[in-house]
Order: C-alpha cells, then structure tokens, then sequence
C-alpha cells in the first residue's frame, strides 16, 4: 500500500504527514517586535509614506528598517491617495499605524 500524500487532494483544513502528525501552518509576514523595533519600525513607516508620495529618500539618509516597512506598507495594500493623507501626523497617519499594528488601539 502506497503511503498517504501529507497533504489532502481535497484541501483538508488539518493536513497530516505521513507519520499522523499535524502540520501548523507558518505565515511569513514582517515581524512588528515589540519595544525599540516597534519604534523604529513605526519612524520608517513614516519615512516610506513620505518618500513614496511626498520626496524620495537617498539610500544613505533612511532609517532602519526602511526596507522592512517598505515591505510592511505592501501588505497593508493602501492605495497612493490613502498614503497621500497619512503622510502627515493625524487621524489617517494613526490609522494605517494601526492597520500595521504598529499603534495602540
């Protein structure tokens, strides 16, 4: 007898190996951290929202973890006039913070 594939044809919700034991599912995604990296990582999201609809940033004068929230804002899926709003302090730039998860609701 052929050995069960790990994985149901059928997308079953629980997929099991072939040894009967479950598979959990890890999610790539970019880690907020908690403390100073959630500091950091709020400052350069604000740094990417102004270098994407206000002046581009050189390479040299970006803060850390610009890279990271570049990737960060991808995955909020804001639009440019969304990003446009939050570029200064107030009501939208809080809000796509606390899209990211980078601000206290």
């Amino acid at each position: 007898m052929a050995p069960e594939p790990p994985f149901s044809p059928r997308g079953d919700p629980s997929p099991r190996t072939p040894h009967g034991n479950k598979l959990i599912p890890l999610f790539i995604g970019i880690s907020r951290g908690n403390g100073d990296r959630r500091v950091v990582l709020r400052a350069a999201v604000i740094q990417v929202v102004g270098h994407l609809v206000e002046r581009a940033v050189p390479p040299g004068r970006r803060v850390p973890l610009f890279e990271a929230a570049m990737d960060l804002l991808d995955e909020a899926g804001w639009g440019l006039d969304e990003l446009a709003e939050a570029a200064s302090p107030g009501p939208a730039q809080d809000e796509l913070l606390r899209t990211l998860g980078l601000l206290s609701t």
